[in-house]
């Protein structure tokens, strides 16, 4: 295959539908079509199930799909590295405070090289106090830093940090809602360095209270700094959005309370480009999504991010969000590398000649360097010289021979995996499910998709909700229908089919005095006499608390024809219901009608995933 279409795939994935996918490749939708089905023939295995016209890729899909956005995102570090070391790449030079600028690159970094391969992106660790003077003096693009605004720079409001006070658990001020920096005058101070932000900010707040701290630690290691206090050397000044609670510590807001604001920052008079405005809105969004963040009501970082989530803006992505879908339409559909002439360039440079490539492969020399030139054009720049009648691979041909194999490695793999599973369950597609909806996914279900899809075979297992989500995990299954109180995972996809609560329901007149229908069951309150959901199942779990004597079941409840709560009961009356009265000697049991009076176990959401 070629990485064309290894892109093809990933936007078919991304949009979940062959016509909007064909729309943004701009090809027909039964070229695209046909494509496929001769990729899931040569996988041995469907990569998509249809429904209407939506796609869901299979546990194979899953992996594949992975697999070439691996090998995307490793083309495009190969091609922007050989732009670098031959001196032709564009980049953003990005600056950040020291130790949260580790954590704030990493989970940009991905997104925007899809977005913007060719663009580098290299990181400054700076405090922000030293962010004006390196962008006016124009050694940094773009920077993200807190503190007072400079009158050098372009400073764009993000959002406010709370400056709280740490305290030993055992401080005499601890028990108080708020602290007056004068109450601390006699107390030692664990500080930041003197080039913090923070620092800066406590210094000055120091001489507006009208004295000099007595600094038993200071240090620019912001994580030294933080052993120390919960050493209980001092008390500290700290942002809220650093603060975990414990047990040694105690964390309370200033009186009267203090912030300082987090800046983007950039050149005085520069209009930002559009990779800049797409790195700037990421920087946003990275910070803004910890709710202890107060977001700054900025014009222009509204506009940033609505920006990035602009329907179609990710590759022509409509639903995902930016950056998702993969590298840019116009990169990845000029360049296409076929794997196999990266297999001829490496072995180039493993022979050291053109004749040694071509004999291994059984290819004329001509071939070969019909395949080189062509590679170099692509690419355009030389990938080797020729030194005494030996190929030489350039610093850039060397970068390239590198990232070859590395994506020959990821297709090998994906490959092995992809034939392993058709090897060991080819033709069968796996479904886990809680054993409450087993009965009803035969009977509706299953002879439903067997006349949609004659060719493959439907096995159901029966499995809980940690079960079924080990197996979609490790791909043992290709769909899942469980019980959760998340509506979404962070590796799965999930759509809620049905919300429902879990309760417990008394008989006629049977519900203690004084409770009402959906006050919470107190924690000390065991019932006895229930209707049990099936043995295995997530919701036996819950109806059973761990640690606890398992009630005693009147019977266990299985699903019926009509829709299921979460707690097992139907939504209409039942007749496995009928009868099961309150036990003489204990309030609880489960009346005639669902409902009918009674209080609420663990406030929990179900949601039919």
């Amino acid at each position: 295959m070629n990485t064309r279409q290894y892109y093809y795939l990933t936007t078919i994935a991304g949009f979940g539908n062959l016509s909007h996918a064909a729309q943004a490749l701009r090809v027909s939708p039964s070229a695209l079509s046909k494509f496929l089905s001769e990729c899931e023939r040569n996988f041995g295995s469907p990569l998509f199930l249809r429904y209407g016209r939506r796609l869901y890729p299979t546990a194979v899909g899953r992996d594949v799909i992975d697999a070439a956005q691996r090998i995307l995102d490793e083309q495009s570090r190969m091609l922007l590295t050989m732009k670098e070391v031959t001196g032709r790449s564009r980049q953003i030079r990005l600056a950040t405070a020291p130790n949260r600028g580790a954590i704030i690159y990493s989970k940009i970094y991905r997104p925007f090289s899809r977005r913007y391969p060719d663009v580098a992106l290299s990181l400054t660790e700076l405090y922000a106090a030293e962010q004006p003077r390196a962008i006016a003096r124009g050694q940094i693009d773009l920077a993200l830093g807190a503190g007072p605004s400079s009158p050098g720079t372009a400073d764009v409001p993000v959002a406010y940090e709370e400056l709280l006070v740490s305290l030993p658990a055992a401080h005499p001020l601890a028990k108080q809602d708020a602290i007056r920096l004068q109450d601390l005058r006699d107390t030692p101070f664990v500080l930041q360095g003197p080039r913090h932000s923070i620092r800066i900010l406590a210094d000055s707040l120091f001489q507006a209270a009208g004295f000099q701290p007595v600094v038993a630690f200071e240090s620019d290691d912001v994580l030294l700094v933080d052993s120390m206090l919960h050493q209980g050397v001092g008390v500290g000044l700290v942002s809220r959005v650093h603060v975990f609670p414990c047990d040694e510590l105690v964390y309370r807001p200033l009186d009267p309370p203090v912030q300082q604001t987090l800046h983007l920052r950039y050149p005085l008079g520069h209009t930002l480009t559009q990779a800049e405005r797409y790195l700037a809105a990421l920087l946003v969004e990275e910070r803004l999504t910890d709710p202890r963040y107060q977001a700054a009501d900025t014009p222009f970082v509204r506009q940033l991010r609505e920006e990035a989530a602009a329907p179609g803006t990710a590759a022509g992505h409509p639903e995902g969000k930016a950056g998702d879908a993969g590298p840019t339409l116009g990169a990845a559909q000029e360049l296409s590398l076929d794997n196999k002439v990266m297999e001829y360039l490496t072995a180039i440079v493993e022979e050291k000649s053109l004749s040694g490539a071509a004999e291994r492969f059984f290819l004329a020399q001509s071939a070969l360097s019909r395949y080189l030139r062509g590679v170099e054009e692509t690419v355009g720049m030389p990938l080797f010289s020729r030194e005494h009648n030996r190929l030489r691979p350039t610093a850039a041909g060397a970068v390239f021979v590198n990232g070859a194999r590395n994506i020959l490695h990821i297709e090998r793999e994906m490959f092995a995996r992809a034939k392993a599973y058709h090897d060991g369950r080819g033709g069968r597609l796996y479904l886990s499910c809680d054993p409450m909806f087993s009965g009803l996914l035969r009977k509706k279900v299953e002879p439903a998709f067997r006349r949609l899809h004659p060719e493959l075979s439907f096995v159901i297992a029966e499995q809980d909700q940690a079960q079924t989500l080990e197996a979609l995990g490790n791909s043992s299954a290709d769909f899942g229908v469980l019980l959760s109180a998340a509506s979404t995972h962070p590796l799965l996809q999930c759509d809620v089919l049905d919300v429902t609560e879990l309760v417990y329901c008394f008989g006629p007149d049977g519900a203690p005095a004084g409770w009402q229908a959906g006050d919470p069951l107190p924690a000390c309150f065991l019932p006895r006499p229930q209707l049990l959901a099936e043995k295995g199942s997530t919701l036996r779990a819950e109806q059973e608390p761990a640690g606890a004597r398992p009630p005693r079941p009147l019977r266990s409840l299985r699903p019926s024809k009509a829709p299921l709560s979460a707690a097992g009961l139907p939504r209409r009356p039942h007749p496995a219901a009928r009868g099961a009265g309150s036990a003489p000697d204990h309030p609880g049991g489960t009346g005639r009608r669902h409902g009918a009076a009674g209080g609420r176990l663990t406030p929990r959401v179900y949601h039919f995933s």
